[in-house]
């Protein structure tokens, strides 16, 4: 289950975009955290699900060239 759908993302505003993206690099950047230090995660499809969720905003703000 995606996320966030690109339909959603383009709905939103540069700065809505922009907060979205740091969110989920924060959430990514915790996740990864937790399991390098030893811990274990509930779910291991989180980072997938992160990684594509930034990937989708990014390449929306570049097609918006907002970049």
């Amino acid at each position: 289950m995606a996320l966030i759908r690109t339909s959603e993302i383009r709905k939103m505003t540069k700065e809505q975009r922009i907060k979205k993206l740091d969110e989920y690099k924060k959430k990514l950047f915790t996740v990864r955290s937790e399991l390098s230090s030893g811990g274990s995660i509930e779910n291991p499809g989180q980072i997938n699900d992160y990684k594509t969720a930034i990937a989708r905003i990014l390449t929306i703000m570049t097609e918006l060239d907002e970049i």
